[in-house]
């Protein structure tokens, strides 16, 4: 396994605890706060994935994303569904909630993979099944920008004076194409697997893969992270950017925003890599490492988990607002933690969740190797 880079680590953690921070906001939401988080905390994934993209066969690669991210998406939506059965066979539980109605709307949830409200001009009605839509989205986006680089590098090899100043000039046109139509499908339709986000995306995959093969973090100078805060904090001005949709006030602004604030955080996590307590290191290394069983593990939560309103209900007469807030914010902070701490130690669970880490094949591996040292010997005594 290839060595981890610390400072990305640190900025996924940060963008997987500023996921479950922005879906916690209660009365705050849509305001400065919740539109400043959500101006970053999906496209920064998408960012560091374009920084971190190696060319591989097709094929491959799409093994690859069906294990990392359409397994965990189909055991969280597994787990959603039969969480969800048990609250409607206990409809006076405190605890369980039953998200979805039916069998029914929920495998069609699972099916359509949304994460916001379904539009269409055909009027389907289906129920979003929440936060994982990044998963899909995610699957179809790195598809795509693999896709671009199979047809640019043929563009390269059937043109006599290809330039690579030309290939990433035609690069660009195509991102630039695909996120466009992104945008405009999201004021049409809400396609399956958060189809429209993807397209957009592309811009976000483009941007990090750019970022690396430029070497711009090393190159960039200080007074230049001002102006990308300012870009940063003009999106969340104006408005609240859904990626998931994509929409927003202005997109154009929205899209340079998660690319400035994107950069902003990625600078942040590389200076606390260097400067910052280890034990901050560590803890923020270990959600980006685990970011993937925190974002599963927060849908279930927010789906069919009834704590956090318990938690609010409790705290907001005695403290307000703001108190009851953060002390729902803590109590899901708190959830995805033992969620992190437990799967690694739940073999089926695991290996559905951290597939790079613990694979079916090695538990199957291990489980024949139990069975043989647990066989007893049948030697002769002579």
């Amino acid at each position: 396994m290839a060595k981890r880079i610390e400072w990305i680590d640190i900025a996924k953690g940060i963008a997987i605890l500023a996921v479950v921070v922005g879906h916690t906001l209660g009365p705050y939401n849509g305001q400065f706060f919740g539109s400043l988080i959500f101006a970053f905390h999906m496209p920064i994934f998408f960012m560091l994935s374009g920084y971190l993209y190696h060319p591989r066969p097709p094929i491959q690669e799409c093994r690859r994303g069906a294990v990392n991210l359409l397994l965990p998406y189909l055991a969280t939506a597994v787990l959603v569904l039969v969480v969800s059965a048990v609250a409607r066979w206990l409809p006076h539980n405190p605890v369980l909630l039953a998200y979805f109605p039916s069998w029914q709307t929920g495998l069609l949830a699972a099916v359509y993979g949304a994460g916001s409200p379904v539009f269409n001009p055909w009027h389907w009605q289906v129920q979003p099944i929440g936060a994982v839509w990044f998963l899909l989205s995610m699957f179809i986006a790195i598809q795509l920008f693999i896709a671009i680089q199979l047809f640019n590098g043929w563009m390269a090899l059937t043109a006599r004076y290809a330039q690579r100043s030309r290939q990433d000039l035609a690069r660009g046109v195509i991102v630039i194409a695909l996120a466009i139509s992104g945008g405009v499908l999201g004021q049409i339709a809400y396609l399956p697997w958060a189809f429209n986000a993807a397209l957009l995306a592309q811009v976000f995959l483009y941007a990090g893969y750019l970022v690396r093969q430029t070497n711009l973090l090393q190159r960039m100078p200080a007074p230049w992270y001002l102006l990308l805060t300012f870009m940063w904090l003009l999106s969340a001005f104006q408005g609240y950017f859904a990626l998931t949709v994509p929409v927003s006030p202005n997109l154009l602004i929205s899209v340079m925003g998660g690319v400035a604030g994107s950069l902003c955080v990625i600078r942040f996590s590389e200076w606390l890599s260097q400067h910052a307590t280890r034990s901050v290191v560590r803890g923020l290394k270990r959600y980006g490492q685990l970011s993937l069983v925190v974002l599963c593990f927060h849908l279930i939560d927010l789906d069919v988990i009834g704590l956090a309103g318990w938690v609010n209900s409790f705290v907001l007469p005695h403290g307000g607002a703001l108190i009851a807030t953060v002390a729902t914010i803590g109590y899901r902070i708190a959830f995805v933690t033992l969620a992190m701490w437990a799967i690694p130690h739940l073999p089926v669970l695991r290996a559905c969740f951290l597939p790079r880490q613990y694979s079916f094949k090695r538990l199957r591996r291990g489980k024949k190797q139990y069975v043989q040292l647990s066989k007893p010997r049948d030697d002769k005594v002579n």
